[in-house]
C-alpha cells in the first residue's frame, strides 16, 4: 500500500478517535457542574463514560492496530457509529429510538466481527451473531410492545412508573422478554456461541465489546428493574441462567489453550454473574461489575497479543484441596453469621463471593516462593485494590438507588453460596491434583461455540 493511500486511510480513523476522545472530555467537564446525579442519570451516565472512555482507547490503539487493513476507513465509520448507537439507547427516554438503537448496535457489531472479509469463519461468526441478536432483540421489541401499550406511553419512565400496577400475566411476559434479550447480548448459554465464535474479529473489536455491548444485558435488566420486580419468576429465571451461565464460562475458561477464547469464557462466566446479580436485586453490585469488568476485559483483550511468542513462564499458583476447604467454609460461616446477627441483603452473595476470590489469590501467591518484597507488594496492591472496589461499589450504589426487596430468603442464599463454592472447590481440586475435567465435560467445553466446517476440505 502506499504511502499516501495509508495517509488518507488514517484522515477518518484520526478523526473517529479525535471525536470520541472529546465526547470523554465533554461528559466529565457536563458532569462536574452537576450538584447531584440522581439514580435516573445515574446508570446510563456510569455505562456511558466506560463506553466513551474504552472506545476512545481502541480508536487509539487501531491507529496503528489497523494501518494496512485495507477496509480500515470502514472499520472506524463502524466503530464511531457504533458508539453512538449505544450512547442512543442508554440516554433515550422513547421505546422507539431504544428499540432502534439496540437492533442497530447489534447489526453494527455483528459487521464488525465479520470484517475480515473473504474469510469463511470470520462470516460465519457473524452470521451466528445476527442470529443470536435477531432472537434477542425481537423479544425486545415483543417485551416493549407489551409494556408500551400497557401503559398507553413510548416513555420508558412512564412505563417504570406503572411497572407495579402491571397485571401479573403481562408482568411476567415483558419481564421473561427482557430476560432474554439481555441473555443474548450478555452470550449466556444457549447464545453463548456468538461470543466465543467472535475471536475472528479484529483484537479492537474484542476489547470494544466490553464498552457497553456484550454487558449490555446488564444495563437493560436494571433500567427495567421494575418491571422484573413485579415478576418474580422472572428474576428467578435470571438467578438460574446467570449461575449456570457463571460456571459454564468458568469450565469455558479452563480448558481453552488459545488466550482470547480463554477470555471470552471469562467473559461468559462474569455477564452470568451480573445477570444473576441482577435477578437478586443486587443492582449496585451489578453496575459495578460492569464498569470493573468492562475496564479490565477490555485492557486484557488489547494486550492479548503480546502473549504471541512469549515463554510460559512458571505455572500459576494454585491452592491445595485443604486450603480450599478452609476458604469456603469459612466464607459460608461468614455468610451464616451475617444472616443470624441481620438479614442478608441481595448483595451477600456477589460480596462474599468477591471476598473468598481476594482471600484465595492472596493465600495462593504469598504460599509460592515469592521474595519478601514482592509479598509485601502484593499485599499492599491487594488492600488497595479492596479500597479501590469498595469506593467503587459505593459510587455505583450513589448511582442506581437502593438495591430490590430480597428474591429469596436467606437460606436460598447461602445454598447458592455453597453451589458456586462448591463448584470452585471441585475445580480447584482437580487442577492442583493434575487430574483436569471428565473427559465427556472436557471435550464439550473446548469446543463450544465452534462453527461447523464451511467445506468438505475442513471437515477432517
Amino acid at each position: 500500500m502506499q504511502l499516501s493511500q495509508v495517509q488518507s486511510n488514517n484522515a477518518p480513523s484520526r478523526m473517529v478517535a479525535g471525536i470520541l476522545w472529546l465526547g470523554l472530555g465533554a461528559a466529565g467537564a457536563w458532569i462536574l457542574t452537576q450538584s447531584a446525579v440522581t439514580p435516573a442519570s445515574g446508570l446510563p451516565l456510569a455505562i456511558g463514560i466506560l463506553t466513551l472512555f474504552v472506545a476512545a482507547i481502541v480508536a487509539t490503539f487501531s491507529l496503528r492496530y489497523m494501518r494496512s487493513d485495507g477496509r480500515s476507513t470502514r472499520f472506524f465509520v463502524s466503530l464511531g457509529t457504533l458508539v453512538v448507537s449505544v450512547l442512543a439507547f442508554l440516554f433515550t427516554s422513547n421505546l422507539i429510538v431504544l428499540a432502534a438503537a439496540w437492533c442497530a448496535s447489534g447489526f453494527l457489531l455483528a459487521g464488525l466481527i465479520g470484517h475480515s472479509g473473504g474469510w469463511r469463519e470470520a462470516e460465519g461468526a457473524a452470521r451466528r451473531a445476527r442470529l443470536a441478536f435477531l432472537v434477542g432483540d425481537a423479544a425486545l421489541l415483543a417485551a416493549l410492545g407489551i409494556l408500551g401499550w400497557q401503559a398507553g406511553s413510548l416513555k420508558v419512565d412512564a412505563i417504570i412508573a406503572g411497572a407495579s400496577a402491571l397485571p401479573p400475566l403481562l408482568a411476567t411476559a415483558a419481564a421473561l422478554l427482557l430476560v432474554v434479550a439481555a441473555a443474548a447480548r450478555c452470550a449466556l448459554p444457549p447464545f453463548s456461541g456468538w461470543l466465543l465464535s467472535s475471536m475472528t474479529a479484529p483484537t479492537p473489536v474484542s476489547a470494544l465489546m466490553h464498552a457497553g455491548l456484550v454487558n449490555a444485558g446488564g444495563f437493560l435488566v436494571i433500567r427495567f428493574a421494575p418491571v422484573l420486580e413485579a415478576a418474580p419468576a422472572a428474576r428467578i429465571v435470571a438467578v438460574a441462567l446467570g449461575l449456570f451461565g457463571a460456571i459454564y464460562g468458568i469450565g469455558i475458561m479452563m480448558v481453552r489453550p488459545d488466550v482470547k477464547r480463554a477470555l471470552a469464557g471469562s467473559t461468559v462466566s462474569q455477564m452470568g454473574f451480573m445477570i444473576m446479580s441482577c435477578g437478586l436485586g443486587a443492582y449496585a453490585a451489578a453496575l459495578w461489575h460492569i464498569i470493573a469488568h468492562g475496564l479490565f476485559k477490555a485492557w486484557l483483550f488489547l494486550g492479548s497479543g503480546s502473549t504471541i511468542g512469549m515463554k510460559s513462564g512458571k505455572p500459576a499458583p494454585t491452592l491445595v484441596g485443604r486450603v480450599t476447604l478452609t476458604i469456603a467454609a469459612g466464607t459460608i460461616g461468614v455468610a451464616i453469621s451475617i444472616l443470624y446477627f441481620g438479614d442478608g441483603d441481595a448483595g451477600l452473595v456477589p460480596l462474599l463471593l468477591g471476598l473468598a476470590t481476594a482471600v484465595s489469590t492472596l493465600v495462593a501467591s504469598l504460599g509460592g516462593k515469592l521474595p519478601m518484597r514482592a509479598k509485601v507488594t502484593l499485599m499492599l496492591t491487594l488492600a488497595a485494590l479492596i479500597a479501590f472496589h469498595s469506593a467503587g461499589l459505593a459510587l455505583a450504589g450513589m448511582a442506581v438507588g437502593a438495591d430490590a426487596a430480597a428474591l429469596v430468603p436467606g437460606w436460598a442464599l447461602l445454598a447458592l453460596l455453597i453451589v458456586f463454592l462448591g463448584a470452585w472447590a471441585w475445580q480447584q481440586q482437580r487442577v492442583s491434583t493434575g487430574r483436569g475435567l471428565p473427559l465427556p465435560l472436557y471435550v464439550h467445553l473446548i469446543n463450544a461455540g465452534t462453527l461447523p466446517a464451511a467445506g468438505k476440505g475442513e471437515e477432517k
